[in-house]
């Protein structure tokens, strides 16, 4: 088996070092696996993978910047977290290889000057190497993140890196959100051709509702979702996470189900601007993710995404799924009027037969190491 190492540069801010909360850089690489690139025969596949936009000025495949706050179980875990996703989708060769690089992983704990001193140590990080665009470097960057919650920051090869923000509260390490934003990663990274921003967020399928002017979120976020819930544990959490994304309430007074039904809105019409209405977009659209994969089968996702920078959204999902997206989801619309246990059928062979990127059958295979103890 090739070993590809996940090379790793950890930036701990000034506080951090005088806390003492961490004694030594060698340390933290001690919690850290490396990452494999699956089988022989998977790195000797034939893989168009387009040279890198010249925007992506750093090679280092991961940076991570760490709030002076942050325990280090919680750097520990998030670091693992992000490697077994970026492992799921980008480990090994595919279209989008040479852009799977930059990820600037800022871990946020609770206080909020931590927070500011170390976004503004990615910031200073960021004009210092020379990239064209400098994402999220307000005054109040960082208090989304201290309050809660994590977000993927990137204009794929218009920017040249991904800013990828974890928040700590109230769970210390979300494996479920590493996974939600490493796939926007991968998503993003498949992108070579965008010569402005309009232009990649088409590719995205963000320009895919009846206002073209307005982003839509149901087709990239649903796709992290279901990503998401399908690979970052076991058979039980997936199917407790997509019975929860129709049966749950969320920010609603009745089911996410009921509450798309009777919204009445195309479900790629679903937006940011519509406030707690696009906790839709994210749930009801991971399910018909699930609906696609249920027929099509996971890879033919994954051949979307690395076929999109070519021909485009629409034509792209045409060719791959049989149909114009919209029309596919009056399809699933009616599907998804059957009762909630029979949808659920579809969930055990979905997870039975769930494959990585590169389409091979997937691990269970990753067992996490014995942790190694920070002195």
């Amino acid at each position: 088996m090739r070993l590809t190492a996940l090379l790793w540069v950890v930036t701990i801010s000034a506080q951090s070092h005088a806390l003492g909360v961490f004694q030594s850089f060698e340390s933290l690489l001690n919690s850290v696996l490396v990452v494999r690139s699956g089988s022989a025969a998977a790195v000797e596949l034939k893989v168009t993978m387009p040279p890198a936009s010249p925007e992506f000025l750093d090679d280092q495949t991961l940076r991570v910047f760490v709030a002076s706050d942050v325990s280090r179980d919680d750097t520990s875990e998030n670091i693992l977290n992000v490697e077994d996703a970026y492992a799921t989708w980008m480990a090994a060769p595919y279209y989008g290889k040479n852009q799977a690089k930059a990820i600037y992983l800022l871990i946020y704990g609770t206080n909020e000057e931590a927070g500011r001193e170390v976004n503004s140590e990615y910031c200073d990080h960021v004009r210092e190497f020379g990239f064209r665009e400098v994402l999220d470097c307000g005054p109040d960057s960082h208090l989304t993140y201290v309050e809660g919650g994590g977000s993927i920051g990137s204009n794929g090869p218009l920017t040249g890196y991904y800013k990828l923000n974890m928040s700590t509260r109230g769970h210390g390490a979300s494996r479920s959100m590493a996974f939600h934003e490493l796939f926007h990663v991968y998503q993003i990274s498949n992108i070579f051709e965008a010569f402005d921003q309009p232009h990649l967020k088409s590719k995205l399928g963000k320009l895919s509702g009846d206002d073209v002017g307005t982003d839509v979120a149901w087709w990239t976020e649903g796709n992290a979702d279901f990503f998401s819930a399908l690979h970052s544990s076991d058979a039980e959490h997936f199917k407790g996470a997509m019975r929860d994304a129709l049966e749950g309430f969320g920010p609603f007074t009745q089911s996410r189900k009921q509450q798309y039904f009777d919204e009445g809105e195309k479900l790629y019409n679903l937006s940011w601007e519509q406030g707690d209405t696009v906790d839709l977009a994210y749930r009801i659209g991971s399910w018909f993710v699930a609906y696609l994969v249920a027929e099509h089968g996971e890879k033919k996702i994954y051949e979307f995404w690395e076929s999109t920078d070519k021909d485009g959204f629409a034509p792209t999902f045409t060719r791959l799924f049989g149909r114009d997206y919209r029309g596919y989801t009056e399809e699933f619309d009616k599907w998804l009027l059957q009762p909630n246990e029979d949808l659920y059928a579809v969930l055990d062979d979905i997870f039975a037969n769930k494959v990585s990127a590169r389409g091979e059958a997937d691990p269970n295979r990753r067992v996490r190491p014995e942790r190694k103890a920070i002195p």
